[in-house]
């Protein structure tokens, strides 16, 4: 009940802002876009803060599907704000040759960039809230750069706790990426488990609550989500795909999109390091696939929040994506001007 009041809050705050950002900027954004649709826009905002103002039972359906319509919207209107915050002439719901339709048709300067606007998958991947306890952070004392996720389904006390962490220090000074280890209870019941997942930039060993039950489960969830937005490219035309969601998904996000965490052994490590790391075959831009789309956004449905933009890398080899053409080039400097 506590998290549904929460959620609640959070997405009445981001309507409300968003409402006062679209009232201010009314008669700017008129020039950039169709008034009318600009009404709309508020209108919804006017409506869902109305319907989020009132009490509701955290079960009842009408109030689920109130939060789920205000995700949807804020998702889109987010983008719609930051689109024309940058200038930018705007076509809402322009329709592709195929009869399918592209979210937001940015123009600026000449230069045209295709923006789909996705809901993260549902159920939405909630943010933690597993507390590593301080007797594991010990471990991120170790001058080792790599994420290692913990999960613990039983207490560990006294000499089974020391026995463990033993076992852990020697784990995560050698472990590779994907290595895990099982510490069990006294009944031979599995307690705790680590498991390399990442490397980390900060040098030491990092430390996270483990979610890779949920986690697993969404990555196919977002790969669908990005192929759907594909199957709505606009062709002969730059199209970014932003999909909005909670901040546990970010992970999730980027291993659908770059592919799974691995070691490279056909690369040269950082130096200083003696393993390169790098992402497998598995993701939505692995090789040359879909090597039309270069560009992706994942930005949290919170007020504040900010897009994390990521840009495809292009090669001049036949097995990897084409180099941009001249056109392109301008329109991925238009995605950094808005989304970076």
């Amino acid at each position: 009940m506590a998290r549904s009041k929460n959620e609640r809050s959070n997405l009445r705050q981001l309507v409300n802002a968003l409402a006062r950002r679209f009232a201010a900027k009314e008669a700017e954004w008129a020039t950039l876009i169709d008034p009318r649709v600009l009404r709309r826009f508020r209108r919804e905002l006017y409506d869902l803060s109305e319907r989020l103002t009132g009490n509701a039972a955290p079960n009842d359906a009408e109030a689920t599907a109130t939060l789920d319509r205000a995700r949807s919207v804020c998702a889109e209107l987010m983008v719609a704000a930051r689109i024309l915050d940058a200038g930018c002439e705007v076509e809402h719901e322009a329709e592709t040759p195929s009869g399918r339709h592209v979210d937001f048709r940015a123009r600026k300067n000449g230069v045209v960039l295709n923006v789909h606007v996705k809901r993260a998958p549902q159920p939405t991947l909630r943010d933690a809230e597993a507390i590593v306890p301080m007797a594991w952070r010990a471990l991120e004392k170790v001058h080792r750069g790599l994420v290692v996720a913990l999960a613990l389904s039983r207490n560990l006390h006294g000499r089974a706790m020391q026995a463990a962490l033993g076992e852990a220090f020697a784990f995560v000074e050698q472990a590779s990426v994907g290595d895990e280890l099982a510490f069990r209870d006294a009944e031979a019941r599995t307690a705790a488990r680590l498991r390399a997942i990442a490397p980390s930039p900060t040098g030491f060993v990092e430390l996270v609550a483990d979610l890779s039950a949920s986690f697993d489960s969404h990555v196919p969830r977002f790969q669908s989500t990005l192929r759907k937005a594909f199957a709505q490219f606009m062709p002969r035309s730059e199209n970014v795909i932003v999909v909005c969601g909670s901040t546990g998904g970010i992970e999730a996000f980027a291993t659908a999109l770059l592919g799974s965490n691995i070691e490279r052994w056909d690369k040269r490590p950082r130096v200083g390091e003696l393993v390169a790391y790098g992402r497998g075959g598995d993701g939505f831009w692995a090789g040359s696939m879909r090597n039309q789309s270069r560009l992706a956004v994942y930005w949290t449905i919170t007020k504040g929040s900010g897009p994390l933009l990521f840009v495809r890398e292009m090669s001049s080899a036949r097995s990897g994506p084409r180099p941009p053409s001249d056109r392109s080039k301008l329109a991925i400097a238009l995605a950094r001007e808005i989304f970076a």
